[in-house]
């Protein structure tokens, strides 16, 4: 799950701005960040330098699978859907990982 996505632009008058554009993008791949790049310079309106991706990553598939092969024996036996279940879990940890795309 991506919880930030912020482009660093040198605009045309030398200044630096990190501008937060989570809202506009939900995701942000090589090629989005090239045609934004190719874009906001076009438009005269500076360069754009980075984009620094904060993603929230958690060990819920781990969990699912611990469990999935302690209490079905690996097979496809049931397993809690419910995203209470695991977050409560005294295992589960979520983190922040940060991607930047130049």
């Amino acid at each position: 799950m991506i919880k930030k996505i912020e482009l660093t632009i040198k605009r045309e008058n030398g200044e630096t701005e990190i501008k937060d554009v989570t809202e506009k993008f939900a995701a942000m791949t090589t090629g989005i960040f090239n045609q934004i790049k190719k874009a906001t310079k076009d438009a005269g309106k500076g360069n754009v330098e980075k984009a620094t991706i904060t993603h929230i990553k958690n060990n819920i598939s781990k969990l699912r699978r611990e469990y999935n092969n302690l209490h079905n024996e690996g097979g496809e036996g049931y397993i809690p859907e419910d995203v209470e279940y695991w977050t409560s879990n005294p295992s589960f940890k979520e983190w922040e990982e940060t991607e930047i795309l130049k």
